[in-house]
């Protein structure tokens, strides 16, 4: 089958308060991207960037719903904004 399909990755609260084995969970699913995903995108770098200038609960609180681990209007404006981007430079 010629199916193609992509792959994005973020991080989740609980994610960004601990940061455990970060870099090892965007490694296995960039590995497992290799010659099979039109598109991997990895959403962790755009959090990371926003939790180098506040602090993490802030980031948790202005992104996310308060007690899930789903994206606010703003959260899911960051993940457009990547897609948008990833998507219109291919």
């Amino acid at each position: 089958s010629n199916i193609k399909f992509s792959i994005a990755i973020y991080p989740w609260p609980g994610h960004i308060l601990y940061d455990n084995n970060i870099e090892a969970y965007q490694e296995y699913w960039k590995n497992y991207c290799k010659n099979k995903c039109n598109l991997f995108i990895n959403h962790f770098e755009d959090f990371q960037n926003i939790t180098n200038i506040s602090e993490k609960k802030d980031v948790i609180k202005k992104l996310y719903f308060y007690g899930d681990m789903h994206f606010n209007s703003k959260g899911n404006q960051v993940i457009a904004n990547k897609l948008i981007n990833t998507i219109s430079s291919k």
